[in-house]
């Protein structure tokens, strides 16, 4: 398991965010973190808030009042009964950091439960709860009863609908080649900068953690030309890095070494040799004229 697998879920997951809702991205505002109290809590927190009297167009959308809380999971992470109410107790706190008493009502508050596989400790305890669960969409579940304080969707990624949803199906270690094709085509036809940034998050956890589908879509004549060129950015940037990298290398090589003839050039100057000598020794003429100088210096 690598270390970006361990700590860089998220970011990916609200770029995907991002991608799912962009038709409406004018109308929503996006907060990856969020300050609770006085301190930031660290977590896997997404606030996102929306314009009234605005219609979302993804169905992970259609739930949205005007702050919506998203807790997130990645696929090795559990998504349990206590991470549920840890979940509430955010959304409560949320609710009551408004700069006004109850300027946030309850009733204008989301919860929104996302993981690839489906929770089924905790569906089942909504269950056992007398909860009422509801498959809204494919892979989009809402749930209602005493147990949840707010509107509550849970979102199964691995279930939901691969042409609706493939941003959000792109964050797995199983991806299938239909998720991966539809993911770089629609990648190739965004446009605008912000899209374009996210889309290259997304894809570069996506071929992170599903190598072995990227190289056969490599193989593909129809999609090698549209892969190759998502690609250019990461390809130019590691290129940047291996070049400034090789030329610090031969700059502190060549220092290094001009430091061990200068000293050497010092010692046998101080040992009673001539310039000439070194001269005919193949020293660099300015590393003995350095030495020259700085010998004369010290015996000042």
């Amino acid at each position: 398991m690598n270390d970006f697998k361990k700590t860089q879920w998220h970011p990916p997951f609200c770029a995907a965010v991002k991608l799912e809702l962009r038709a409406n991205k004018k109308d929503l505002s996006f907060e990856s973190e969020y300050t609770l109290n006085t301190k930031p809590i660290q977590i896997d927190l997404l606030v996102i808030k929306k314009l009234q009297n605005v219609i979302i167009e993804n169905e992970i959308g259609k739930i949205f009042r005007g702050h919506n809380i998203f807790e997130y999971k990645s696929p090795e992470d559990a998504l349990g009964i206590d991470e549920y109410f840890k979940t509430l107790s955010y959304a409560c706190l949320y609710k009551a950091n408004s700069a006004s008493e109850d300027g946030i009502p309850s009733s204008d508050v989301t919860v929104s439960l996302v993981r690839e596989g489906m929770p089924r400790t905790l569906y089942r305890w909504f269950q056992s709860e007398g909860c009422s669960i509801t498959e809204k969409y494919p892979g989009i579940y809402y749930i209602s009863g005493e147990k949840t304080l707010f509107p509550t969707q849970l979102i199964v990624s691995s279930m939901l609908n691969v042409d609706e949803h493939h941003w959000l199906k792109a964050l797995t270690s199983h991806m299938n080649e239909t998720t991966g094709e539809k993911l770089v085509l629609s990648a190739s036809k965004l446009t605008e900068k912000d899209d374009k940034l996210n889309a290259e998050s997304v894809l570069h956890l996506a071929r992170a953690e599903n190598e072995p589908l990227f190289n056969r879509l490599k193989e593909e004549k129809n999609m090698y030309p549209t892969l190759m060129d998502l690609m250019k950015p990461e390809f130019d940037a590691a290129l940047d890095k291996a070049v400034n990298e090789a030329v610090d290398k031969a700059v502190n090589e060549a220092v290094d070494k001009s430091v061990e003839e200068l000293s050497s050039a010092m010692k046998r100057l101080k040992a009673g040799e001539t310039t000439q000598d070194l001269l005919d020794a193949n020293f660099n003429p300015k590393i003995i004229k350095s030495a020259a100088d700085l010998l004369n210096e010290i015996s000042k």
